[in-house]
């Protein structure tokens, strides 16, 4: 039986192969507002490609806002960036499984932005960009984090009490003006500062999750015989 989302990554190499072309094409997270990068971008071939998809999952009742479409290929750069932070940490596993934008049953059509998972274990992860000032970027913060509380609610009243539902937000930065072609260094920093902190997060569940299965177990056992 198949998950109703947009889409279904069954393994890291999957996703990676998918978002090879958000190199390709050379994709920046700009300054500029979404409404404007609609318009610049609107005619590319992976914009068209989201919208299409996500149009014939008829995942919602409400409009699809063509501003989302960005955001979706901004946070999927930010997932591939954490995806090779996962492979250089040592997590190979092809067990980690990516879903995006989720149509939670029973949560008043909200969607999660991507459920990771990974044996029995679902993180909820939701992601905001602020491009003004400090204050603004805690407001943004603490609406986020609400969302992926109340998201991960709505799973743990419909799963098992034996999967571990976790929830995880990632605040990221613009890093790129596109007016006047520059990139904001600090920014690309703090987005690779907080990447490194998702990727330790994802991390230490796997390996909990690595820790705790069956064959772990009597291997853990074995060294006192």
């Amino acid at each position: 039986m198949s998950i109703k989302c947009m889409y279904h990554f069954d393994s890291i190499k999957s996703f990676n192969s998918f978002t090879e072309i958000i190199e390709q094409i050379n994709w920046k997270i700009e300054k500029q507002l979404l409404k404007e990068r609609v318009q610049v971008y609107c005619k590319t071939d992976l914009y068209k490609t989201l919208k299409t998809q996500f149009e014939k999952g008829k995942l919602t009742i409400w409009p699809l806002k063509e501003e989302e479409i960005i955001t979706w290929i901004d946070t999927l750069s930010i997932m591939r960036r954490c995806m090779m932070q996962l492979y250089k940490k040592g997590i190979y596993s092809e067990r980690l499984q990516i879903i995006m934008e989720y149509p939670l049953v029973y949560g008043n059509h909200m969607r999660t932005d991507y459920l990771l998972v990974y044996d029995r274990l679902i993180i909820v992860l939701e992601f905001g960009m602020f491009n003004q000032d400090e204050k603004r970027s805690e407001e943004r913060y603490t609406k986020k984090l609400q969302d992926s509380i109340t998201h991960r609610q709505v799973l743990h009243n419909m799963i098992h009490r034996d999967v571990k539902i976790v929830n995880y937000v990632m605040i990221y930065r613009p890093e790129y003006d596109r007016y006047i072609e520059a990139r904001y260094a600090d920014n690309i920093r703090y987005n690779d500062q907080e990447i490194q902190l998702l990727t330790n997060f994802i991390t230490e569940h796997i390996r909990e999750q690595d820790q705790i299965s069956a064959l772990s177990q009597l291997e853990s056992i074995n060294i006192f015989i």
